[in-house]
């Protein structure tokens, strides 16, 4: 995997060399969660596309700078009234 040099954000550079490197040590293929049917495969994908936006050339989607920080969930929570 590549290594993540994320200036513009470096949290979320370690983050995904940390993920990398766990990532690598699986067994290719390995099923991660079996509710959802994630594999080895889809986070290295995740990964390699993730790395492709952030760090080459023109020719690819790039991604500006992480937009600031909020106090809310980062998942849409769902009230029940």
């Amino acid at each position: 995997m590549a290594v993540f040099d994320d200036s513009f954000d470096p949290d979320l550079g370690a983050a995904c060399n940390r993920l990398a490197k766990w990532v690598e040590a699986l067994p290719e293929g390995t099923l991660i969660d079996s509710a959802s049917a994630l594999t080895e495969d889809d986070l290295a994908l995740i990964l390699r596309r993730l790395y492709a936006t952030r760090h080459l050339g023109p020719d690819t989607r790039a991604v500006g700078p992480a937009p600031p920080s909020t106090a809310r969930a980062s998942v849409p929570v769902t009230a029940k009234s």
